[in-house]
């Protein structure tokens, strides 16, 4: 009662109209061979089936109709979305900075009262054992319905400067960053058996192991605060925050979404 899920919206969504939770799967099942004849790729026919969904099975309005009903006036419902515009920016940076991966919509919640948020699992994602980095096609997850509640206004100006906010205060004061990840990375390293073996036999390896995986992480929260050169800005015409702004693009982008599996739910 106190707090809910992105799949909780979707499940009561599914139980008001009576269509089984599903219903995507086995529609893209049902349209993929047909699709991939016509088009050109899989990544085509998969674009093209996402977008069929959202528009047709799971609409982006979910998230904004199950927040508005709970809400029980205008303004109550406008502080509410700011906060969780501010709150996605939290996530959304966090998760990207330490490439925590499988952001399915049951781990994401959400206050009732508040908009606030808690983050289940958040942990690194290890591409390879001893490698802490994300494979997925986008950075956070910033899908339809998020980017609907949001709103444009949001995304384009709460979101951004959230983030940005975010990662400064990690990176704006020396050696913050690296104090607190040189424990943490080390900790997250060392659960996965092969690394564990490695340590025992040659610690020097998994430090070396370590301070790579720091400066990765170091790499990614410099791409969210890095400002371009005025010169760069006014010569081709970009915001001065184009590193993080190309990283939401590739957040929204239906072709990276329409990548992500049945499990991940893009279109919520």
């Amino acid at each position: 009662p106190g707090s809910f899920t992105l799949q909780d919206v979707y499940d009561r969504a599914c139980e008001s109209s009576g269509n089984p939770e599903i219903v995507p799967a086995l529609y893209a099942v049902g349209k993929m061979r047909d699709l991939v004849s016509q088009l050109p790729s899989v990544d085509a026919a998969n674009e093209l089936l996402f977008e069929q969904t959202c528009q047709r099975l799971v609409p982006p309005t979910l998230l904004r109709d199950d927040i508005r009903a709970c809400t029980p006036s205008p303004m109550e419902y406008w502080l509410y979305r700011e906060n969780f515009s501010y709150q996605i920016s939290a996530s959304a940076a966090l998760t990207y900075m330490i490439a925590c991966t499988q952001r399915t919509p049951a781990k994401l919640n959400i206050s009732r009262a508040s908009g606030s948020i808690c983050l289940h699992d958040l942990v690194p994602t290890q591409a390879t054992p001893g490698l802490v980095h994300s494979k997925e096609p986008v950075p956070f997850r910033l899908t339809p319905n998020i980017q609907t509640f949001v709103t444009e206004l949001g995304l384009e100006g709460i979101v951004p400067f959230a983030i940005y906010r975010v990662v400064q205060r990690f990176t704006g004061t020396e050696h913050l960053l690296r104090d607190f990840l040189d424990l943490f990375v080390r900790d997250e390293l060392i659960h996965v058996p092969a690394v564990k073996s490695l340590a025992a036999a040659n610690p020097q390896a998994l430090a070396e192991m370590c301070e790579r995986n720091v400066k990765l992480i170091e790499h990614r929260a410099g791409q969210m605060v890095e400002i371009l050169p005025a010169k760069e800005v006014q010569d081709q015409e970009l915001s001065p925050m184009q590193p993080l702004i190309r990283l939401m693009m590739q957040a929204v982008a239906p072709a990276n979404l329409a990548k992500m599996d049945f499990i991940w739910a893009p279109w919520l």
